[in-house]
Order: structure tokens, then sequence, then C-alpha cells
């Protein structure tokens, strides 16, 4: 018995040492990293495996760019691409345990904007739908303005999805999208206040460690140590050369435009892993809220593996929020892929063995990551060996023989030299609009050529070859999008253009393209020539009159100019000036905007400073008057000067700072002409010509100092406050009165006889803005503000395009 039991606890210690002395990681592995490179042509390579919550490995291989020899190392970022996704449904995950929104609320309770082509689903659609492909749109809707990136806002890309028509039913048929993941980042924003870049920032790459990471793709190439996108074409290995400008825009981040690192995604792994809990220790969110991320709500189609890649059949494949759920060997699985041209990249995690793996690559083959990840978890899961680079080489190999088949069998179409066009080259020009790509410009190049402008998605402009008859092949400006598809001409019984339309190369071909109609906009303006002639029309109309403008867009950073550096009479536009002035001495600590001054109505002339004082009767605010004597607030003469135009208040304000303060502030923004000498109704100075002016120029100055797009002379706090109590103006009757009701000025008028002034902000509902300034003078008064409300109106539909 004895004997027995010695050789039982001999047998059961021998082996315990043997499982505490395996080895953390297969061996080989760089080996076998190696020759996945090799064999799937990939030049770089980071992976990371974590395991009971520690980094087993964070390691980089291959080089960063192909033709340059710096290494990948496991700081190294790559675009992680759609594995963004988990990032967003995690932040909504957090929300939602904060108590600020619930999975099952209407999307459109914090989004009143999204509509969809059925009301249903309009009404029905919740928070958790978003994440999950399932709300009957087609698959991949609207990619085509993501990526490339157009320069859509996302609150514009949201609202054209009024006019996708549904595919299918309701919550019926798993359809994978992006779009409804910038709608989920909106999300975000609207309940957090904060954007989804700052958001994943702040509260979660801070929060886990993940120091290398980025939120926005547009400041990926600014990093010190960044993989190269890479791809192959016609056999051949090549950078993507222009993929930080055309690959993804920032629009598309809460579906795809993260950035990271094996060190970092170890870190993200080990959290969601833990439950929320970071490699720190902090509670990022709890195991109620993991379960909600990992839980299948969408089933998705279980497709046949073949017999080289056998072991990898799955019995059950779902998408759950942010992430996908399936089966290996026995174990469940979370995970996600990204793709993105140039990079793919896959997470794997084994709740069951506290074990993840992420892979990413700068070349467009999945066989390398599934290649990786399958043999660590054949590893860890204890499995009998498989040669997955093998197997996944096949199925690559056989791909691409199918892709060279269908290429041999689908020989270029021939132009038909017998087909003649309609029209002379120079009548297929002019402006076209479409609901999905919005306005369109076709023009004439030299004699017989023609080119075709997208307006707000630059990457699919390029040239109109003629093919034959009304048949023109759009060849791309950027060389790397290759060729794009054939537009056609149909025309009306008198021969005009009656709409155009984008075709494929043969029946059956598939294309984003072939949904878009181009039709005639007549009325378009098509270009700062047509806006200016179209401002001179109105203005013509009083030949005697004198009218500058100026106008800047903040997004494109077009200008528009015209008598800019021509000098007017301020009036009240001076009084935007005085007040960056006063917040700017207030944020030195001059002042608080909350102390009080005693109200007085005595000043002095600059002409000989002689005393004189203001009347009710010339001023447009009178309650001031009746306080002579009684405390104010700077802040409450600051808001009667802007919103009710007091003079009084100016007075009183221009005293306190004094006047040559404000200029030397204008002279630092470069506003060098604008002259504020005095207060308002100094006769004497008037009458020596000692006068406030401005120039429309200067004034755009001021305002895009307002507008946030300058180093400004106050910080953003003060700029915001600005922002609001010019958005609280009372008089409205230039820039805004023929502006839609959803349109926000933040502008500060002025006249007196004979001079008419506007000066503002226009925010626009998609988050766009623009700075307008326009002036008269030598005319009537009244008819002055039609004529300046009707120009701006021609700015606001030259910027939507309408």
């Amino acid at each position: 018995m004895n004997h027995w039991f010695l050789c039982f606890a001999c047998i059961f210690l021998c082996s315990a040492q043997s499982a505490a002395q395996k080895p953390d990681l297969p061996s080989g592995l760089d080996d076998y990293v190696e020759r996945v490179l090799r064999e799937f042509q990939v030049p770089g390579i980071a992976l990371a495996i974590v395991k009971d919550g520690k980094v087993i490995l964070a390691k980089g291989y291959g080089v960063k760019r192909m033709d340059r020899p710096d290494p990948v190392d496991e700081n190294t970022l790559f675009n992680i691409a759609s594995n963004s996704k988990a990032f967003t449904a995690t932040a909504l995950a957090m929300l939602v345990e904060e108590g600020k929104l619930k999975w099952e609320d209407p999307v459109t309770k914090y989004l009143p904007y999204l509509k969809f082509s059925d009301d249903y689903v309009t009404a029905h659609l919740t928070v958790r739908d978003l994440l999950v492909h399932h709300s009957g749109l087609p698959a991949y809707a609207n990619d085509f303005l993501l990526f490339p990136p157009s320069t859509f806002s996302r609150k514009e890309l949201l609202g054209k999805l009024k006019d996708v028509r549904l595919r299918h039913d309701f919550r019926s048929v798993y359809a994978y999208n992006n779009i409804l993941y910038v709608a989920a980042g909106e999300v975000v924003e609207a309940v957090s206040g904060m954007t989804w870049e700052e958001f994943v920032k702040a509260r979660i790459f801070d929060r886990v460690g993940m120091r290398q990471s980025i939120a926005r793709y547009s400041i990926l190439r600014e990093q010190p140590n960044v993989a190269h996108a890479h791809r192959i074409r016609d056999g051949q290995l090549q950078v993507v050369e222009r993929y930080f400008e055309t690959n993804i825009g920032d629009n598309g981040n809460p579906a795809g435009g993260i950035a990271s690192s094996a060190a970092d995604m170890s870190r993200w792994l080990i959290t969601q892993l833990d439950s929320g809990r970071t490699p720190d220790g902090f509670r990022l969110f709890t195991p109620q809220a993991t379960n909600q991320l990992w839980k299948i709500i969408k089933p998705m189609p279980v497709s046949k593996e073949p017999e080289w890649l056998k072991p990898n059949q799955k019995n059950f494949w779902g998408y759950a929020l942010g992430f996908r759920s399936y089966d290996y060997r026995g174990v469940r699985v979370v995970g996600h892929g990204g793709l993105l041209t140039g990079f793919v990249s896959q997470i794997a995690m084994v709740p069951e063995r506290n074990l993840g793996v992420v892979v990413l690559t700068n070349q467009l083959a999945s066989g390398a990551y599934w290649s990786i990840i399958n043999h660590v978890l054949d590893y860890y899961l204890e499995s009998q060996p498989f040669d997955w680079i093998a197997g996944y080489k096949k199925e690559l190999d056989r791909s691409q023989a199918r892709q060279d088949s269908i290429r041999a069998h689908d020989k270029p179409v021939d132009p038909d030299t017998t087909l003649r066009r309609t029209l002379p080259m120079a009548d297929y020009a002019g402006a076209y609009r479409d609901k999905l790509i919005g306005r369109t410009v076709i023009s004439q190049v030299g004699d017989s050529a023609l080119r075709l402008d997208v307006v707000k998605s630059p990457q699919y402009s390029g040239r109109l070859r003629h093919f034959h008859g009304d048949l023109f092949r759009l060849v791309y400006d950027n060389t790397e999008r290759g060729e794009g598809p054939f537009l056609t001409f149909t025309f009306n019984a008198d021969k005009s253009i009656r709409e155009g339309r984008f075709v494929t190369e043969r029946e059956g071909g598939s294309s984003d393209w072939t949904e878009i109609v181009l039709t005639p906009d007549k009325d378009a303006i098509l270009d700062t020539a047509a806006l200016r002639e179209r401002i001179a029309k109105v203005v013509s109309k009083h030949p005697k009159a004198r009218f500058a403008y100026a106008f800047h867009d903040m997004q494109t950073g077009e200008r528009v100019l015209f008598n800019e550096r021509e000098t007017f009479h301020a009036a009240s536009t001076m009084k935007t000036p005085v007040m960056i002035e006063a917040f700017r001495q207030a944020v030195e600590g001059k002042f608080k905007l909350s102390d009080s001054i005693t109200v007085y109505n005595e000043f002095r002339s600059i002409a000989d400073r002689s005393r004189y004082s203001l009347s009710t009767e010339d001023d447009s605010e009178q309650t001031l008057y009746q306080q002579v004597g009684e405390k104010v607030t700077w802040e409450n003469l600051i808001n009667r000067m802007i919103t009710e135009s007091s003079n009084l208040a100016t007075n009183i304000i221009i005293d306190q700072i004094g006047a040559k303060n404000v200029m030397k502030s204008m002279k630092r923004i470069g506003a060098d002409d604008i002259q504020v000498l005095r207060g308002v109704e100094d006769i004497k100075a008037y009458e020596k010509g000692l006068n406030n002016t401005v120039t429309a120029y200067d004034l755009m100055l001021v305002f895009e100092q307002l507008a946030g797009t300058q180093n400004g002379i106050v910080d953003e706090a003060a700029r915001e406050r600005m922002m609001r109590i010019l958005m609280d103006q009372r008089y409205r009757g230039i820039i805004p009165a023929k502006l839609p009701d959803d349109v926000k000025v933040a502008n500060k008028t002025g006249w007196i006889t004979k001079i008419q002034h506007d000066s503002g902000v226009v925010l626009l509902p998609d988050g766009r803005r623009y700075v307008l300034i326009l002036l008269s003078g030598s005319m009537d008064n009244t008819a002055a503000k039609e004529t300046l409300a009707a120009v701006s109106r021609l700015f606001y539909d030259y910027v939507t395009g309408r």
C-alpha cells in the first residue's frame, strides 16, 4: 500500500512540475512569425499575447515600410480599422453604467435628426441596434463616402440615410455596416459632452495606459513610429503611398480610425478579459458591461471550412456589441477584425483560459494573422498541432487563381467608333446634383476633354475620357485608385440632358456608383466666379452705393473678398473689438466680469477734452440710463453693448479699458485698419473727422478669432462666452434674415444714416462655420438691409451647394 502511494505521489509531483515548467510561449514562435512574413509577403507584424492578466509577449517583426530598414517594435502604430468598433461600444457601455443612457433608448432621443426611409425603423432603432448590423440597411451602406473620406460632416453623412432604401426587414438580417458606428460616436458626444475622440482618449486610452494610441486618424502621419500601408498589385508588393490622405477621414473614426500598437493593445485585452479592470487596477467598467458587450445579439451564417482548414470549423458565429463571438476547438472566442487598404488586424480572446492574442499587419493578408492566432491558441489549448500557414497559403493561392480566371474571362470592352456623341463636348459641362454625393461639376478641359469634380468627395474627381456615343470613362486623379466606372447621359426630347448615370463595364457588375443619378442643377452657384457674378447682379441695382464683403470658409480655408480694404465708418461694428479687449483684460486678471461698475453718463471728447453726455433718443437701449449711479457688472454691460447695441454701455467700457488698448489688440491679429478712437456720440470728434473705422478684411480677422480658427488673443473659454453673447444678438435683419431657422448666427450689426453693416460667424447645423462681413454706404438703410440680406443668402447657397 505504501509502495503504491509513493509511486502515485511521485507521478503526481512530476506531472505538476512538468506543467509548472511549461514554457509561456510556443517554441520557435519567432521563426514561425518570420515564416508568415515570407509566405504572405507581409512587410511588418506586431504581435501581443496576454495570459492571466500579464503580458506574455509584445513584439514587432519585420519592417514598417518595405523599402526602408526601420524595424517594427512593440510601440509601432498600426491602423486597427474596425477593431475601433469595440472602443465605441465600450464607450457606450460606460455611459450606460453611469446612468446617462440605456441600451434600449431610441436613438432619436439623442440624435433627433437621424431618419431612415422607413418611419418604423426611425422610431424604434435603439442604441443597441446601432452596434449589431441588423437595421435593414444594405451591407456597407454609404461606405462610399467614408472610404475614401468625403468632406461631409458626420451629421450630413447620417442625414443621407433617409434616402437609402432598406434592403432587409428590421432586425432580420445581418448586414455589416460602418455608418451606424458613426451614429454611435455621435451618441457618445451627445450624452457625454465630449467628442468621440476626446472621450476615447481621456476615458479609455489614458486610463488603460494606451500611451501611444490615437483616436484621430488625421494625426496618424505625424506620429514618430508608424507602420506604412502595403498591398499586392499585379503580383507585386508595393507601398500605398497616399494611404494617409485617401483611406479614411476623421468622420469614420468611431468605425475604424484608431491606430494602436502591440504594447497598447495588450493592455486593452487585459482590461477586456478582466471585465473592465485595467492592468493598473482602475475599474473602467463592470462585469455586467462585459456580459452586454460579449453577448451575441445577431447570429451570423456559419460557412463550411475547406479540408485544408478543417480544424477552424465553427459551430456558432455571431455579432455582439463591437465584438464577434464564435467557437474554436470547443472553447468560446471573442474577437474582431479590421481592414483598411494596406492594413489588416485581428484580436482573439478566450475568456475560459484568460487568454488574448492580437496581430497587427501592414499588408492585406488575413491568412497571416489567422495563421498566427490559431497557432498560438492551439498551444495554450493543448490542441493537436496543425500547419495553419500551409492551409491559409493554399486558400490565398486558390483565391488568387479565381481572380486571375475572372480577369482572363472578362476581357476589356472595346469602344464602338461608329457611335457618335449627341452633343458638342461643351454642352455636357455644368453643375449636377445627387442625394448621396451632393454637387458635382463637369467642366470642359481644352477642346475635346471633360473632367468631373465631386465637390464633397474630391478623391473621386478625375478626367472623363470619351469612350463612345454619350459614354465616358472616369479616370481618377488619384492614380492609385485606377479607373472608375462609365458615365452615360440620357436626354429630353429637346436634347437637353435629363440625367447622368454611372454604369459598369458589363451586365452583372456591381458598384456603389450605380446608385448615383446626376441631375442637372441649373441654379447652382458653381464657383466663386459665379458667386461674384450673382452678388454683382444684386448690388448693381444701387449703382451709387458702396459695398464691401469678406467671406472665409472655416473648413476649406477659402476666402472671397470684394473691396475688402476699403475704409467704412464703423458704426456699432467696432463694439465687437471692444468686447474682445474687455475679455482679454479680464483674462489677464485686471478685473472680473462679475465685478461691478457704477453707471455714469459723462465722458470727455477726444477733440478737446470737453464733457458730453449721451441721450436716450439716440440709443437703441434706454434702461441703462435709469440706472445711473447704480452698480452693474462688467458682464451686464458687455451683454447690453452687443445684444442691444447700447451706446451708454459701450462708452463706459471704452472709458474703462482704453480705446488705445483696443487698437493694440487689433494690431496683434493683423487688423491694422480698424480704428477705435473714441466712444459713441462724440459730436466734436465727429465734426473733426475723428471717427471709428473698419474694413471688411479686418473685421473678418476679428471674427476668425471668435470662431477659433486662429491663435487667439483670449482663451477658449472666453471665446465661447463671447460667441454665446453674439448669438443672443437682438438685431437679425441682415446676415441671418434670409437663412433657414436651423442656422445659427453670432453677429454684430452697425448702422448710422446711410451706413448699414453686419459682421459675424454663420454656424450650419452640420457643424461647419463661415465668417461673413457685409458693409455698405451711401444708400437708404432699408434698401441696404434688404440687399445685404440677399447677398448673405447667396453665400449660404454657395457653401451648402443649394
